[in-house]
């Protein structure tokens, strides 16, 4: 409901039996209401211990009642998906059905719950093993939601000699999604004056972990393997998924040293997050920074594309999915037609430099390509492809390394400096990275426009110190509306004008 420029918002909550699921709720509507705001909680009990989960809907209109005078809001009694503000989960299954029922939405809904698991009926009567695929059901919670907050929170509550609902509430406080002052939460608790103490020291390590401000020696006892492998624990729970998978995706890539590059160049970037009050902004400049800085060390150059073709289970998917039979044979003929740029990537910087002033010399830069047919299931054919994905050994002394190299640094100096001028101005620099992909052409034009931008917009606003965050964006939109470039030219012009 709808009460002038205000709107109602809601939380679903959905808990397991004997997680003080109905505790949880009556803190967080004590919290809003002591905010001064009008608020109604409804619950529904689960049919069974694992079969469904009890959950509780509170919604609550975000306006001093004060202001309201005699007029009052008509709230809902259940959920609708696609109008959930916060969704909380006390198990990962949990989250998962929540997504999978619509009540998490990328537009809207901040996710907070524990990634620990407690087997469901289904899971446990299996002739096999019926346990669900945890990965997989972190992947599309995370991809479904605007923000995650998903840790091991019931080993956090173990250790606080507590139960897991203070740790969410901390949680709910620390990730500021109500926009409540946390000291309100913390009186909830004590004010219940059931098992205050244990219950504030669970809060605590809820609020810190989301405030990015937990102290290593205060993990749990019980890390995720995936956490302790990559040290993952170290950096925002919200940014830990996105993190994990841009070092592995680098590690997959390239080596293990190459992996530990981008974990330190996204920790510079969570450090100038810090300074520029990132906590309160939901960390998306590190989100950002971490996610396509992946994209930008992980360009698909020829060796990365040989490697991906031989791939056991890329052969399997393309059997799927042309439906051959087992024992049938298959052909598998790969075309490929590498630019100026793909040679490159095989070449020393000296030979790459060589190579491409020959090619301009003559008027070939933008017309030379080398067209291959490769059976990649033959021997010979299979052989050769794998001997160029070997040359990944190359790839860091390369001549495509290296403007790669150039191009990113001088991308993440430019996010850091502008994110310290201005947080949106950071994010807009950060979303310029991703103007430049593809092949040949496309990714000259994408590089074009991202020196564009950079040399026309960014640059002389960190030297000015001011923000350029509306012509950045305006800049990014036109670049991406015309692969041609004159719309970018055109907008150029304009704001030089």
């Amino acid at each position: 409901m709808t009460i002038g420029s205000s709107k109602t918002r809601s939380i679903l909550i959905a808990a397991l039996g004997g997680e003080g699921g109905g505790v949880l709720s009556d803190w967080t509507i004590e919290a809003i209401r002591s905010a001064g705001f009008l608020v109604q909680g409804t619950s529904i009990p689960g049919v069974a211990q694992r079969t469904g989960a009890t959950t509780y809907y509170i919604e609550y209109l975000p306006t001093p009642k004060e202001e309201l005078g005699s007029t009052r809001p008509v709230f809902a009694l259940t959920p609708i998906p696609g109008r959930v503000d916060v969704m909380i989960a006390s198990e990962l299954i949990e989250a998962a059905r929540a997504a999978e029922g619509g009540y998490i939405s990328p537009d809207r809904t901040t996710l907070i719950a524990s990634n620990h698991r407690v087997y469901a009926t289904t899971e446990k009567i299996s002739m096999t093993d019926g346990r669900f695929d945890s990965q997989a059901a972190l992947n599309a919670i995370h991809a479904a939601a605007k923000r995650s907050l998903v840790f091991d929170m019931q080993s956090a509550a173990l250790e606080a000699g507590t139960v897991i609902n203070a740790v969410i509430l901390g949680t709910l406080a620390g990730s500021n999604a109500l926009g409540i002052a946390p000291e309100l939460f913390e009186a909830a608790i004590k004010k219940s004056g059931k098992s205050v103490a244990a219950s504030l020291k669970g809060y605590r390590y809820g609020f810190e972990a989301a405030r990015g401000t937990l102290p290593a020696s205060s993990a749990p006892a019980t890390p995720t393997t995936t956490e302790t492998q990559l040290g993952e624990a170290e950096f925002p729970v919200e940014t830990r998924h996105v993190i994990g998978t841009g070092y592995r995706r680098c590690l997959d890539y390239q080596d293990k040293a190459y992996a530990d590059l981008y974990q330190r160049r996204v920790r510079d970037v969570l450090a100038t997050d810090r300074q520029a009050g990132g906590a309160d902004q939901g960390w998306k400049l590190t989100l950002e920074a971490a996610r396509l800085l992946a994209l930008r060390m992980t360009y698909e150059d020829v060796i990365r594309v040989a490697d991906l073709k031989t791939r056991a289970n890329r052969f399997a998917t393309v059997r799927r999915e042309t439906r051959v039979k087992a024992g049938e044979g298959l052909r598998i003929v790969e075309y490929l037609k590498p630019g100026p740029e793909e040679v490159c990537a095989l070449l020393s910087p000296r030979m790459g430099n060589a190579f491409l002033g020959w090619l301009r010399k003559r008027g070939l830069e933008h017309r030379f390509h080398v067209g291959l047919h490769v059976r990649s299931d033959t021997i010979s054919g299979f052989l050769m492809m794998r001997m160029l994905a070997r040359a990944r050994v190359l790839r860091r002394r390369s001549w495509r390394f290296a403007q790669e190299e150039a191009l990113t640094t001088r991308w993440l100096t430019a996010v850091k400096n502008a994110a310290l001028l201005d947080y949106a101005f950071g994010i807009e620099v950060a979303e310029c990275a991703d103007l430049v992909k593809g092949y040949s052409g496309t990714y000259r034009r994408g590089v074009r426009s991202f020196d564009l931008i950079f040399d026309k917009l960014v640059d002389p606003a960190i030297r000015q110190v001011k923000s350029a965050t509306a012509a950045v964006r305006g800049a990014r939109a036109a670049a991406n509306a015309d692969p041609e470039g004159d719309a970018l030219d055109n907008f150029l012009l304009a704001a030089s004008t």
